[in-house]
Formats: structure tokens, C-alpha cells, sequence
């Protein structure tokens, strides 16, 4: 009988598709934890030579926009904290000399490459409006893992020839 069962778990561990076998854990960047104080990630940032150039107050959290952490394609980063307690990290990627498909292959490696780690992501969002004489699309993938989520996101707008565009990740503890 234990031979049976084994062979069974065996096939369907066969079956499965290779990206949930290849699964990581997904984890805090920058090797924080959730629940570090402001101060002590400050104080990991001076060490790096990465500088806060804002500090705001955002829905009830403070945020610390942070540049200078030396990661390609890294523009910043935002730690927001609830009760000094950090519970989200946001980074923003991007060159500004990249175009619009620049963005998109890039957004598709990254997203592809968060796949591979974490399984398939569920598509949370592919908007495409218009606000005036601005064309807006919104581009987002969720990964959910513990405690933990996951966002991708792509946010392009356009107007004649001026373009703002933001590839951003969102980790966050709930």
C-alpha cells in the first residue's frame, strides 16, 4: 500500500509543471525584515552611500524615498513604515533614455524572471485610457506567498512626444 502511495505522489509530482517545483521563497529586499525601524534602515543606507531625498507621510504611513542604492536600472526606492515598523518596500526601475518598448521588454524579463522564482503571477491589471490628450496604460501582475505579496507593475503615459513611464515592484507584509 505505501508503494502505491508513493507512486502516486511521485506522478503528479511528475505532472506538475516545472514553475511551482522551482519555487523560492520570496523575501524582504535588501535582506530587511519586516518591522525594521526608520532608523535602522537609515542607517543601513549610509553605509551603502544611498541618500534620503524625501520624507512624507502617506495614508496614515511614513515613507522614506530613498536614490543612490547602487542596483542597475534602480531609480529609488520607498520604505514605508506603520508605527515605525517598515511593511512595504516600492523600487522603481527604469533608464530615461529607454522608449516605450524598452519599458515592455523589460517589464516581460523581469516579469518572467519573477515566474521563475515565485510561480506564475496573476494578471491584476491591463488598462489603456485616455485622460485628455494623455493615453495611460497600466500594466500589473500579483505574486502572494505567505504573508508576503508581490507587485509588478508598468505605468506609461504619453502626450505628443513626452512620455513618463515607471516600472515599479511592490513587496509588502499584511
Amino acid at each position: 500500500m505505501r508503494f502505491f502511495r508513493l507512486a502516486g505522489l511521485l506522478l503528479i509530482l511528475g505532472l506538475l509543471p516545472h514553475e511551482v517545483l522551482a519555487q523560492q521563497q520570496m523575501r524582504v529586499p535588501f535582506n530587511f525584515r519586516w518591522g525594521e525601524s526608520s532608523q535602522r534602515v537609515e542607517q543601513s543606507l549610509v553605509g551603502i552611500k544611498a541618500r534620503v531625498v524625501e520624507r512624507k507621510v502617506t495614508a496614515g504611513r511614513t515613507a522614506l524615498v530613498v536614490e543612490g542604492i547602487p542596483q542597475k536600472q534602480l531609480l529609488r526606492v520607498i520604505f514605508y513604515f506603520k508605527d515605525d515598523a517598515m511593511n512595504e518596500i516600492e523600487l522603481h526601475y527604469g533608464d530615461r533614455s529607454w522608449d516605450t518598448p524598452k519599458y515592455e521588454y523589460f517589464f516581460e524579463d523581469v516579469r518572467k524572471n519573477i515566474e521563475g522564482k515565485y510561480g506564475l503571477g496573476r494578471q491584476i491589471s491591463r488598462t489603456r485610457s485616455r485622460e485628455g490628450d494623455v493615453l495611460q496604460t497600466l500594466i500589473g501582475y500579483h505574486w502572494l506567498q505567505g504573508t508576503m505579496s508581490l507587485r509588478l507593475f508598468l505605468f506609461t503615459a504619453n502626450k505628443d512626444d513626452q512620455a513618463l513611464r515607471v516600472l515599479s515592484l511592490h513587496y509588502k507584509e499584511f
